[in-house]
């Protein structure tokens, strides 16, 4: 049987945009009929409604031992005394979301040993971004090649269904390229869903281009599948994040095995050294 280790997962208290659903039990039903193994839990405070997130996580990992949480962060909240209060809630990373010029700014302004304290502690830092938001990171790498970074969604490239050859890819994927040639940067093959332009969505035929430029050109032992539970759910099911690596015919049996499940234990392995 095919087992699983998904590396990016959200669970709210009261569902995803206050939908009501019981995420974590959905969830734990999923873990019993796909063996999943383990999965990273990405915390989101970014909006009204997912006010409390990092603490209902915690709550929630200190019974499940499945669960590795990442405390959600805004980029002006980081400090070392905050990190040090999160350590001693069980958390094992930070996540950010940074889109605009405001946040890349905040972030640029982080104290030096924010990093260093996440380099000693050996935190994930697991990121949302796009676009030239990404080019900050070029810098913070530079400075601490030893931070485990973790890149979400391809990076969000700008797929574009009528250019989809080798040159385009690997122009969009520029940045993440540079990024992933540090050995401890890791990129999530996720949320295939959001970044799919044309019908149908699934088995994602515009980022099949992308996909093979990845296997080709970044190393595949840091790529790691991630479903995006729940909000993945609105469009496709569950077995589609993940059923059609299966399909690729540039993908080894070997390699998807490692994708979907061995490189997510070897880096959390890794980690509790």
């Amino acid at each position: 049987m095919l087992m699983l280790a998904d590396g990016h997962i959200h669970l709210f208290e009261n569902g995803y945009k206050d939908s009501g659903e019981s995420e974590i039990s959905l969830y734990e039903d999923l873990i019993k009929q796909h063996s999943i193994e383990c999965a990273l839990v990405v915390g989101y405070e970014g909006e009204s409604w997912a006010i409390g997130n990092n603490a209902y996580i915690a709550s929630l990992a200190q019974t499940r031992p499945w669960i590795h949480p990442l405390a959600f962060f805004k980029p002006e909240d980081l400090q070392v005394s905050e990190l040090e209060n999160f350590l001693s809630l069980g958390f094992e990373g930070i996540t950010l979301y940074i889109f605009s010029d405001q946040e890349v700014a905040d972030l640029r302004a982080v104290d030096e040993s924010v990093w260093a304290w996440l380099v000693d502690h050996k935190w994930m830092v697991s990121v949302n971004s796009k676009a030239h938001c990404w080019n900050l990171w070029l810098d913070v790498m530079s400075n601490n090649p030893d931070l485990i970074l973790l890149i979400s969604h391809l990076g969000l490239p700008n797929v574009d269904a009528n250019h989809l050859t080798h040159d385009d890819s690997a122009l969009e994927l520029n940045t993440i390229g540079k990024l992933h040639s540090y050995t401890d940067v890791y990129l999530k093959l996720s949320g295939f869903y959001a970044l799919e332009q044309a019908d149908p969505i699934y088995p994602y035929p515009s980022l099949t281009n992308y996909l093979q430029y990845i296997v080709n050109n970044f190393n595949r032992t840091r790529l790691i599948w991630g479903s995006d539970f729940s909000p993945a759910l609105a469009t496709v099911t569950f077995t589609q994040t993940f059923e059609h690596f299966s399909k690729l015919e540039f993908l080894s049996l070997i390699d998807t095995t490692k994708i979907l499940h061995q490189n997510l234990l070897q880096l959390i392995s890794k980690l509790e050294q």
